[in-house]
């Protein structure tokens, strides 16, 4: 018991009056400098005897350069008032932003209520760009809409709403801004959440923002710069967020009566984060501790992982977080199936590099027994350890035709579990050294719907005329040459002069073949039709009624989830209004955490169309490939 104290004043107190270590504390002053300024020039006033002087008086000089030269000085002060918060960004247009007024024409109230919806766990690598994009664009920020245009526009449909240009309130100021980097976070993006910080104005004064920084440095395990930060702050915020890091920093710089007697303080205030209190025991020598759950972990509470050297559970891994997973990845306090199975998800995210769970894979170590075996137990098991299983196989694998049999196999696994696309990335280089030949066209569609999904086009052609070459000599290459036709198409290696709608005819009699070695599925034909022919159009290619016609003898009706219509009409009306930033924005809402490859055909259709008609066609089609080799086309 506590003599007479309070937890919460007696902690404050101890705050207020220790340090830990000058090593690690650092006090930081702001200082304003005065506004200068320029002298004001004062011309001379005439008389009226200048007014009535003759044309050969002299004329009055010019001021002299000096007085010139503080006109612009004048002006650019003016003009550095106008910079706030929620305009600044790391990119400009020239290195892939949205533009300076990639805004205009858009409500603020509309990027306040949807921006923090936006889906950043998506495993798409396009939809994440452009996310990324929007997030970090160097862009005026948009306006409030006035109240009274938008009810006038709720009865006059033709009519615009006209943006108020009125500023926000100072208590709105910097409330995109804070938007922007949470979601950031949330992407697992720390490095572009420090390149945004750096650049804030209000950087040094906003506590959401010096938060976020405090998570980012804690994340990537820089604690010498994030201690110093917790120590600016704690004097002036009291919430349980700087008390429990301010604590920590005091157990990393040896002071453990300190720490230990900080944590019973806040304990007894009534704190129940019993993950830090044990880490805490750990760090101090008081006793050892095991973590036993920690499905929600916060960025501190990794830091204290590492520093305490415990091991991770296994329910860690239950968070959908990208940055989370990328953390789980990286720590060498988790089992290797554990990290495995983290590092997949956060690859698939984008927030991950692929080298670092290749580097994972081909570290798991397997007896030669389970390596001759590992075809047969990933078909059954189909476990992280068992995808780590089929690439060491194939990375020891000589003879090209049993690697490409391998490939078959991997390629197959990982479209019916969802992982293609970052099955085909970690694959890329192995891929890469085979040599196309007519001995191996039976892998050839496979080897290239991989190389597109890597992002790799030139190597996916390459197999592709293959096929074509081979497909007039070779039925069965014909068939296959005939079964890519579309998807060669769709990324651009078929040019106009030697495309023709008769080239879905030839699709859809392959696609619909049967054989005793392959009975066709009727229902996957339908479906996959459905979604070429809806990329196809998307990209402006026509389909003919006779192909669409022939999908009439399927189930008129699906279930299937579709966004809001007030999302659907705002996506069109973005669209035709050419506002680029609102139609990303609206798109990626409309996708959602589906992302292309699971969302309704339909959706993706408007989805692909609208970006390219904001001027984003490249986008557009990195969309519709997405989808088309997820899908196996």
């Amino acid at each position: 018991m506590r003599r007479g104290i309070g937890a919460s004043s007696t902690l404050a107190g101890l705050i207020l009056s220790v340090g830990f270590g000058a090593g690690v504390l650092a006090q930081t002053t702001d200082q304003k400098p005065t506004s200068l300024a320029p002298a004001k020039v004062l011309a001379p006033q005439p008389t009226p005897t200048q007014i009535s002087a003759p044309q050969s008086q002299p004329q009055s000089l010019a001021p002299p350069p000096s007085t010139r030269v503080l006109v612009p000085l004048q002006i650019n002060v003016e003009e550095l008032k106008k910079i706030d918060s929620d305009s600044v960004g790391t990119l400009t247009e020239e290195q892939g932003g949205f533009g300076i007024n990639m805004w205009e024409g858009t409500s603020r109230n509309l990027v306040e209520k949807l921006l923090p919806k936006l889906p950043v766990n998506s495993s798409s690598r396009t939809m994440r760009s452009l996310m990324r994009r929007l997030l970090l664009s160097t862009a005026k920020a948009p306006v409030y809409a006035d109240p009274l245009d938008n009810q006038l526009a709720s009865t006059q449909l033709d009519q615009v709403p006209v943006a108020d240009p009125k500023a926000p309130k100072p208590e709105e100021e910097g409330k995109l801004l804070a938007i922007r980097i949470e979601r950031l976070s949330a992407m697992g993006d720390v490095a572009a959440v420090d390149g945004l910080l750096k650049v804030a104005p209000n950087r040094d004064t906003d506590h959401a923002l010096l938060r976020s920084e405090t998570d980012v440095l804690f994340l990537s395990n820089d604690n010498a710069r994030a201690c110093p930060l917790v120590a600016s702050q704690i004097r002036n915020v009291d919430t349980p967020y700087w008390q429990k890091a301010f604590i920590y920093c005091q157990a990393l710089a040896g002071e453990h009566d300190k720490a230990t007697l900080g944590a019973d303080l806040l304990r007894e205030s009534g704190e129940k984060d019993e993950v830090f209190f044990g880490l805490i025991d750990a760090l101090t020598g008081v006793e050892k501790f095991e973590i036993a759950s920690l499905t929600n972990p916060a960025p501190l509470h990794f830091s204290m992982i590492r520093a305490a050297k415990a091991k991770l559970p296994k329910d860690v891994t239950s968070s959908n977080n990208p940055a989370v997973l990328k953390t789980i990845a990286t720590s060498p306090n988790a089992e290797p199936a554990l990290r495995i199975d983290a590092a997949e998800r956060a690859e698939a995210m984008g927030a991950l590099d692929t080298e670092v769970l290749r580097q994972l894979y081909a570290g798991v170590t397997f007896t030669k027994q389970t390596l001759d075996n590992a075809l047969s137990q990933a078909s059954a098991e189909r476990t992280a350890l068992s995808r780590a299983l089929l690439y060491r196989k194939a990375l020891v694998e000589s003879i090209a035709t049993a690697k490409a049999e391998i490939l078959g196999q991997v390629f197959k696994l990982a479209r019916e579990g969802g992982l293609f696309q970052s099955t085909s990335r970690v694959y890329h280089r192995i891929l890469k050294e085979f040599q196309p030949t007519q001995d191996l066209v039976w892998f050839a569609p496979e080897a290239a719907r991989a190389l597109l999904a890597a992002g790799d086009g030139p190597a996916a052609a390459i197999w592709f005329n293959v096929l074509r070459t081979t497909g007039i000599i070779n039925e069965k290459a014909a068939d296959l040459r005939d079964q890519l036709m579309p998807l060669a198409r769709l990324t651009g290696n078929v040019p106009d002069e030697e495309w023709s709608t008769t080239k879905l005819d030839g699709w859809w009699k392959v696609e619909t073949a049967t054989s005793e070695e392959k009975p066709v599925d009727i229902e996957r034909a339908h479906k996959r039709a459905t979604l070429l022919y809806n990329l196809l159009e998307a990209q402006g290619d026509p389909v003919p009624a006779r192909r669409w016609e022939a999908l009439l003898d399927g189930p008129p009706q699906s279930a299937t989830v579709m966004p809001q219509s007030a999302l659907w009409r705002s996506l069109n009306k973005a669209t035709d209004e050419v506002k680029k930033a609102e139609t990303v924005l609206l798109a990626m809402l409309a996708l959602g955490q589906a992302g292309p490859t699971q969302v309704n055909p339909t959706v993706l259709r408007q989805v692909v169309t609208s970006l390219r008609l904001v001027g984003l066609a490249t986008e557009a089609r990195d969309l519709a490939l997405e989808a088309a080799v997820a899908a196996g086309l």
